[in-house]
């Protein structure tokens, strides 16, 4: 495994502050968990995630605080997400593709980003509904997948 590359097969993992209020997540009536966009939220627009199998696959090791949960994505269904663009205008859009690319940090060996290409543009606006999409397509992947690790509140 080169840990310059994210392969398709790698499961990644994603802290979701375990308080409710956060609005990160919540549940069904039925009791199902609901991931919501907010879980991705990301100042630079690339949520952070960590590669499960630097981590030897030990999920607790991305938590962030003891009351926090984790959720699990796999790299190829990220990288899958097609739903992610721009409008140019009302009948021209620009689909950005998805991508995981590592962005090892001095604390953290595992880390890496959700990136698009091409990178947000235009407007702020703009920039925010495309984001507001790889936002809820990735909330759509981790609700699937349910917790890995349940938060303690």
């Amino acid at each position: 495994m080169a840990e310059n590359t994210v392969t398709d097969e790698e499961r990644l993992y994603r802290n979701v502050r375990g308080n409710i209020e956060c609005d990160k997540y919540n549940y069904s009536s039925s009791g199902e968990l609901i991931v919501t966009r907010n879980a991705f939220k990301d100042t630079n627009k690339s949520p952070s995630v960590d590669r499960a199998i630097l981590l030897g696959n030990d999920p607790n090791k991305s938590k962030k605080s003891p009351s926090d949960g984790i959720v699990m994505l796999v790299t190829a269904k990220v990288r899958k997400i097609g739903d992610v663009f721009t409008s140019i205008n009302d009948d021209e859009k620009v689909f950005h593709s998805v991508n995981v690319i590592p962005d090892h940090t001095e604390d953290n060996r595992a880390h890496a980003l959700v990136t698009v290409d091409p990178d947000f543009f235009a407007s702020n606006n703009k920039q925010e509904k495309a984001f507001k999409r790889l936002k809820i397509a990735l909330a759509r992947l981790a609700t699937k997948n349910g917790w890995t690790i349940e938060p303690n509140n």
